[in-house]
Formats: C-alpha cells, structure tokens, sequence
C-alpha cells in the first residue's frame, strides 16, 4: 500500500514539473520584445496604467483590463503625457496613475495580458507572466 502512494505521489510530482515547463514555455516572447519589456520594467521612472481602488482607504490597487486583440489586457504607458494622449475622451483619464515599475509587476496577476502604448505607433503586446523578475513588493 505504501509503494502505491509512493507511486501515485512520484506521478503526481512528475506532472506538477510537467505543468510548471508548460507554463514557462507558454511565457516567452521574442528577444526584441523582451528587450523592450526589460528596460522599461528594470527603469526608475514611473509607467503609467490605468489602476482603481475599490475603497480610498484601501492598500489593495487592481489594474483596469480591457479587450484588446482578443486578450484580457492592461494597459501600460511609458509616460504620462503618453497615457494622456492615449486615453484622451475615454473617461479613464482620471485613472490614469503614476507607479513604480516594481510594484506594478506586482500587481498584475500574471495570466493576463498587458500591451504598452496600445495605441502607439508600436504597441507591444507581452504575457504579464514574464513580469515575476520586476516583482519589488514595498515594506508593509
């Protein structure tokens, strides 16, 4: 009896690590894309997106998504005059927040998608998955 929940564990741990290589695979994106994402997440200055709270006393900050290209997406923006100009007649103009690169890749859930400057001259649309190496969570 042993022996077979041995097994059946060993199984079970063999397929986690199957899932876990799956995942990893389904979180790539091509060197010029990854380029782009690295510096703009690695940088000082603040990204823009669009964040709500759902109570003004609260500390927990979730990011707007909308469907873009078929994907549930954030969106992100390399500055503030460029989410400006981006959501300009959108009504979310007011959403629009400052925020560092940090804790903004800690905050996206990383099973959607999140697509810089979404009506840029090049948007980039990238898995938030490959966000966990920007991760900084400030003290609480």
């Amino acid at each position: 009896m042993r022996v077979v929940a041995l097994f059946v564990v060993g199984l079970l741990w063999v397929a986690s690590g199957s899932i876990a290589r799956a995942a990893e695979k389904e979180c790539v994106m091509d060197q010029q894309q990854d380029e782009v994402v690295a510096a703009l997440f690695s940088r000082k200055a603040h990204l823009y997106s669009v964040l709500w709270w759902s109570d003004p006393q609260s500390k927990i900050i979730n990011a707007r998504s909308f469907i873009i290209n078929g994907h549930d997406s954030v969106p992100v923006f390399s500055s503030e005059a460029e989410g400006k100009a981006q959501l300009a007649g959108s009504n979310y103009e007011k959403e629009l927040v400052g925020i560092d690169p940090g804790l903004l890749a800690a905050i996206l859930q990383g099973k959607e998608y999140a697509i810089l400057n979404p009506r840029g001259q090049q948007p980039i649309q990238f898995k938030t998955c490959i966000l966990k190496q920007f991760v900084k969570v400030p003290d609480a």
